[in-house]
């Protein structure tokens, strides 16, 4: 089958990105390079397109108790206009199906933007099926919209100019909009320790948006500016990090479980939990500018205790980085070799992530 194309693939294009398949989608890596859009993340502000995730809307007065019980975050910790990093999690295993970010938009609307919508739509329908949230609907409105990100140093000066009023917004809220008159959604959003936003567009109005932000000196980044980011800022990846077998305890992710709720899959998350963690995500900062690659084993005195997940160089601290999941009882410090098909490699075990103040 050939990989879908984004709403605005032609105008990637015709700004000469260098497109990439990744994930069933065909997707632009890189636009001017990957260093010189991470400069422009670091003192401007870039704009990325994230129509590969999915859109689901929950809306009705079932909506609250449907996504409380499907997911593993406590929305009273949110509240309307605000929005939250949360899981769906297997009932077999306490693994990670997903992970996504609900917007509470409204007292009876959510709209949720996940890795995997069909998995998703899949857990709301059996928990619906049991009674919960029978009175809302849900819909899968993926197909008809753009999700674009603004992020950088200076995104909040650059949204001023498309909604004043979402430019002052805190973090982790939500607002609906109109943008170059068509109707829409904002949310607040940290990656890599900065605030940005997250525009949720018609897709026929996006094309407009899009351009007026590069007009204005936005820069269009791609995927390969976005994974340097991501492995800095030690934000865990679905396919990486997470998923089957990977539970969120494990990834670092524990501040989006809240265990006193009673969420699908949480039996199975505390009975893998209960002898404590079976492995724990860590940055693995290298000595040299070499990165290490997924799958490349972390040893110890020749012996084995993590697996790398991702890897690559790091502007930021001039040498390769990675993240993996080693053994609990490795401590924060240690020097380790990590094993790659070309050669061993010096590291140490540093905390997650290497850049402070990092999330989703």
């Amino acid at each position: 089958m050939s990989p879908r194309r984004l709403p605005l693939h032609d105008e990637h294009v015709r700004l000469g990105a260098r497109m990439t398949e990744s994930g069933g989608w065909t997707l632009p890596l890189e636009y001017t390079g990957a260093f010189q859009e991470y400069r422009a993340h670091r003192r401007g502000a870039v704009v990325w397109d994230s129509s590969d995730l999915g859109s689901v809307r929950v809306e009705g007065p079932g909506a609250f108790a449907l996504v409380q019980r499907t997911f593993t975050n406590d929305l009273r910790r949110a509240g309307p206009g605000r929005s939250q990093y949360t899981f769906v999690l297997s009932p077999a295993d306490g693994g990670v199906v997903d992970d996504l970010i609900v917007w509470w938009v409204r007292d009876e609307l959510f709209l949720l933007t996940p890795s995997r919508p069909d998995a998703v739509l899949d857990a709301l329908r059996s928990v619906r099926a049991t009674g919960v949230g029978a009175d809302c609907a849900v819909s899968d409105v993926s197909h008809d919209r753009v999700l674009l990100a603004v992020q950088g140093e200076e995104a909040r000066a650059r949204m001023a100019g498309l909604d004043p009023d979402a430019a002052r917004l805190g973090p982790f809220r939500v607002r609906e909009t109109r943008i170059e008159g068509a109707p829409g959604f904002i949310a607040t959003t940290r990656f890599g320790g900065q605030t940005g936003f997250e525009l949720h567009l018609p897709a026929a109005a996006a094309r407009a948006v899009h351009r007026r932000l590069v007009g204005e000196g936005v820069a269009p980044a791609g995927l390969a500016m976005r994974e340097t980011h991501r492995v800095e800022a030690g934000v865990p990846r679905h396919g990486r990090e997470l998923g089957p077998g990977i539970t969120p305890l494990e990834a670092g992710c524990a501040a989006a479980v809240a265990l006193d709720t009673d969420f699908t899959g949480r039996d199975a998350l505390l009975a893998a939990h209960r002898t404590g963690n079976r492995r724990i995500l860590r940055s693995v900062l290298m000595g040299s500018r070499r990165p290490p690659s997924p799958g490349d084993a972390v040893l110890l005195a020749d012996e084995q205790v993590g697996t790398v997940t991702s890897g690559n160089y790091s502007p930021r601290h001039h040498r390769g980085l990675g993240l993996g999941f080693v053994c609990p009882d490795v401590p924060v410090g240690t020097g380790v070799t990590v094993r790659t098909p070309h050669g061993d490699l010096d590291g140490e075990v540093t905390t997650v992530p290497v850049a402070r103040g990092a999330a989703r």
